[in-house]
């Protein structure tokens, strides 16, 4: 399968008018799951998929392990995680105690092997003109078919997987809650959406969603 991108100017921030330069954007095809992920080696080796999420999931423990206590992590072919720390703005060490001091985020690096993997990846450009996103009931169909192998959606995936502005998106995704066919929960800054258990459904209301793509 080829990548494909698509070619988007960035709205003027000054708020003058001016026209901003083009540049490419990957047009991802889905987030891959670790599911996915374990189904696809599975196929490539003779190991079972319980084998391959046992092998992740103790991959996934010593590399939180060892963050915490302060290393580095390299995974070779793949790169390199370390942690990032923040505290409140000061002018002196004396000023700041041990405890104000916390996690941040967790920084990752791409190494060299997969630099050079990637350069070559092949690409083909999304034609923009006469782009029309498919009906509501198309769009049903492939957001389901995504959450069949994905426990949860975001904005942004929804947005690439349907082709959507992120206004869009976030409109579709706000009527499908208020119709009862999705569930939103995470966090203020980083919101995801779900299937609804069977005991939370109900009899789902009718879904209206006023498009404001071209005729």
């Amino acid at each position: 399968m080829t990548a494909r991108y698509r070619m988007e100017r960035n709205p003027d921030s000054g708020k003058n008018g001016n026209k901003m330069p083009l540049h490419p954007r990957l047009i991802p095809y889905e987030t891959v799951s670790i599911k996915k992920l374990m189904k696809y080696a599975k196929s490539r080796s003779t190991y079972s998929e319980a084998d391959i999420a046992g092998a992740l999931q103790l991959i996934t423990d010593l590399v939180t392990e060892h963050l915490r206590e302060g290393d580095n992590v390299e995974i070779e072919g793949l790169g390199f995680f370390s942690v990032s720390l923040q505290s409140r703005a000061v002018m002196s060490k004396t000023e700041l105690r041990s405890e104000s001091v916390r996690f941040k985020n967790v920084n990752f690096r791409c190494c060299q092997q997969l630099k050079k993997a990637l350069k070559t990846m092949p690409l083909t450009r999304m034609k923009s003109s006469g782009h029309r996103a498919p009906g509501m009931a198309d769009r049903e169909e492939l957001l389901y078919r995504y959450l069949d192998e994905n426990s949860y959606i975001t904005v942004r995936s929804y947005r690439y997987l349907i082709g959507l502005s992120d206004y869009s998106a976030r409109k579709d995704l706000a009527a499908l809650v208020a119709a009862g066919r999705l569930v939103k929960g995470g966090s203020r800054l980083f919101a995801i959406y779900t299937l609804p258990k069977e005991e939370d459904t109900g009899v789902p209301q009718p879904l209206v969603v006023e498009s404001n793509l071209p005729e």
